[in-house]
């Protein structure tokens, strides 16, 4: 099985399966053989028609109050490092999660969302992808069949997110934390062994 270039916690954006063609403006996310543009009379790469997973909850999904399937409220504030209050469970097919800070329900301390893609390439694909353009991006190989944490905007602050495939799905695990990442990692190695790959 192919993991993410490079070794735990180290920085740069890991590599594609092997055998998959990045365009050119994609540098740095073909694992193996040459660099080419798609030919115009043959099929497309499986890496140029994957497209990324959701890192934001799509619009229009419900939440209800509940106990999240990946994740005990207790554990999860335990590895995040906030205490939860209120929790949901996002209507989205998989479920996904949603934490919220214990005195004030209105900030989200933590989610979680789960994508589930075509093929096993695919969702390792779609990971790799997710971190392109985050230049500080770390790649884990020993969460699910590779993982990505790097920084996008929760509630409008800049947090850790780890973004893991298995099997076919990807899991997105988001965080409140700016730094370090750890957090956002330690959390998806719990979770993403429970999502069915």
């Amino acid at each position: 099985m192919l993991l993410a270039a490079g070794c735990t916690g180290s920085t740069g954006t890991p590599a594609a399966s092997s055998g998959s063609v990045a365009s050119s403006g994609s540098a740095g996310l073909a694992g193996g053989g040459e660099q080419s543009a798609p030919s115009s009379t043959g099929p497309r790469s499986t890496i140029m028609t994957t497209p990324r997973p959701s890192l934001t909850t799509a619009p229009g999904v419900r939440e209800v109050d509940g106990s999240c399937p990946y994740i005990s409220a207790a554990d999860f504030a335990a590895a995040e490092g906030d205490l939860v209050g209120r929790v949901t469970v996002l209507q989205s097919r998989p479920v996904g999660c949603r934490f919220y800070f214990r005195y004030d329900p209105s900030v989200l301390v933590g989610e979680i969302t789960v994508d589930r893609f075509g093929t096993p390439t695919e969702a390792y694909n779609a990971m790799v992808l997710s971190a392109h353009g985050h230049p500080e991006v770390q790649s884990f190989r020993d969460v699910g069949d590779g993982a990505v944490a790097f920084q996008t905007p929760l509630q409008g602050t800049d947090t850790w997110q780890c973004v893991a495939a298995r099997g076919r799905a990807v899991v997105v695990v988001r965080t409140r934390q700016p730094y370090p990442a750890l957090n956002a990692v330690n959390l998806a190695r719990e979770i993403v062994p429970k999502v069915a790959g």
